[in-house]
């Protein structure tokens, strides 16, 4: 294929072939973070994404906890932190660390005197439609890389509309398996990231494999997701996004 015909996959601008745009996003899988093919993505919508999609998808459970706790900062370095229960759980930089903001004096009096010795988060997804187009673009970008011509045709074009301009009422639905214990490590964050393209039953399908976190989206719209009963709640769990 000629390199100089290579067109963004979302709005069919010709970019710059030097620049790529992380397939993982750069907050969540840190700086070695996979990169796609150059100009399947052009930088307009590699920077919608970023401002507009991954920065709300990655403030939401599951992402954030795997965030906060491998202590993975922003694209401009800032570290992360989440709510639980008795204040604020701030990322140190060191994986396995994380620093406590109690919510009020009588928490940190608490938590000082060891009658406090655990904490909660929220377990629910709180942007689902953020963290649903992220996922596509993620499984997008993934097609892009290895099967651009597939990745641009009318058999993902739903798919790439819904990731980037999705109508009022448009919806799409993806799996989220989060095993948070496993992501509650140690000395060393996990760096390991996989993103697979495979077709089941005539649709093609994105699946994102990462220390105990796992997705798995269609990048087709004629999908239907699976039976109620037929995964194991809460482990797995099937999520509608609606714009």
């Amino acid at each position: 294929m000629n390199e100089e015909r290579v067109t963004c996959m979302f709005c069919s601008a010709e970019d710059d072939l030097r620049s790529t745009a992380h397939v993982v996003p750069e907050s969540l899988g840190g700086r070695n973070a996979p990169v796609g093919r150059p100009g399947v993505t052009c930088n307009a919508c590699n920077q919608y994404f970023g401002q507009k999609v991954e920065s709300k998808a990655l403030r939401s459970f599951p992402f954030i906890g795997f965030r906060v706790l491998a202590g993975i900062p922003s694209k401009k370095g800032a570290l992360p932190y989440t709510d639980t229960s008795i204040g604020a759980a701030h990322a140190t930089g060191m994986p396995g660390i994380v620093e406590l903001q109690p919510r009020d004096n009588e928490i940190s009096c608490r938590v000082s005197a060891g009658e406090v010795s655990e904490l909660r988060v929220v377990a629910e997804v709180t942007e689902p439609l953020a963290v649903c187009r992220m996922l596509l673009k993620i499984g997008l970008e993934q097609l892009g890389k290895h099967f651009y011509e597939v990745a641009i045709s009318d058999r993902v074009l739903a798919a790439r509309q819904f990731a980037r301009r999705p109508g009022r009422g448009d919806r799409w639905w993806f799996i989220l398996q989060s095993k948070p214990n496993e992501y509650v490590f140690g000395s060393e964050a996990p760096r390991d990231f996989s993103v697979e393209i495979v077709e089941r039953e005539g649709v093609l399908v994105s699946a994102l494999h990462m220390t105990g976190i796992s997705s798995m989206i269609p990048l087709e719209p004629t999908a239907l997701p699976p039976a109620a009963g037929e995964l194991p709640e809460p482990e797995f769990r099937t999520i509608w996004a609606v714009c």
